[in-house]
């Protein structure tokens, strides 16, 4: 990915101009201001928020950061999923959540002065991100109340996503479990088809679907596999289709 220009070169537009700004693309405060969770923020905030942010690619399985690193930042998500993982005192991985376009990752950190409780790891494809420094957030929440509402959002939001964790793990045995991690799957990162169909465009390995439902491998390949016989789902490059989302429903709420 190319160099993003200096914040220097972003200049006020009137609203017939494009809008807010009139920039080079790739600024990142003008990328910033698309997301939802910051739209609401003038021209300033956007700049002072963005001061020395920079964009990142990750290749699948790259880390944005591992456990025990120093908050200096946090992370916007631009394209990709992003999974933050936990590891056992035994060395083994536990997914604790998955994290979409437009959600922000690590904030809660960044705020306390931490370090980073957690590994963000890129899944599936190439992940963009927008990583912003905690010096400018502090900055931007001391001077905007804009600002801190829109960190509360995105605080909220992020909360919300890892609760989901929770309702998954707590859904029974094992098929319900995995059901219910199927439906989660479909309410966030599901694009329906003009067959009737769900394709979830998520990349989850047979160890991180076992690791987010709290299952051994084993039994998660067993299930998967009768329930693709059964034609409720199948397997495409980079994600799954749900193709039978009814019967699924069915086992999470009987």
């Amino acid at each position: 990915m190319g160099h993003s220009p200096p914040l220097s070169m972003l200049h006020p537009a009137s609203p017939s101009v494009e809008g807010r700004w009139s920039v080079v693309a790739d600024a990142p405060a003008r990328r910033l201001g698309a997301h939802e969770l910051f739209s609401r923020l003038d021209c300033g905030d956007l700049a002072r928020l963005t001061r020395g942010a920079r964009l990142r690619r990750l290749d699948p399985g790259e880390a944005l950061w591992f456990t025990g690193e120093r908050a200096s930042h946090f992370a916007v998500i631009e394209s990709g999923i992003v999974q933050i993982r936990q590891m056992t005192p035994t060395g083994e991985g536990i997914v604790v959540g998955l994290f979409r376009p437009g959600e922000a990752i690590g904030l809660a950190a960044a705020l306390e002065h931490e370090v980073f409780p957690a590994d963000a790891i890129a899944i599936g494809g190439p992940v963009d991100v927008l990583s912003i420094r905690a010096e400018a957030l502090y900055e931007s929440l001391e001077s905007s109340v804009a600002v801190a509402l829109a960190v509360n959002r995105a605080l909220l939001r992020h909360t919300a996503a890892l609760r989901a964790k929770i309702d998954i793990v707590s859904a029974g045995s094992v098929p319900r479990r995995l059901a219910a991690l199927m439906r989660y799957l479909i309410e966030r990162f599901g694009r329906p088809t003009d067959a009737g169909t769900v394709v979830v465009d998520v990349h989850l390995g047979r160890d991180e679907i076992g690791q987010l439902v709290s299952a051994r491998v084993e039994t998660v390949i067993r299930i998967l596999s009768r329930w693709q016989k059964a034609g409720w789902l199948a397997a495409r490059p980079g994600g799954i289709e749900i193709v039978r989302a009814d019967m699924l429903q069915r086992i999470v709420a009987p």
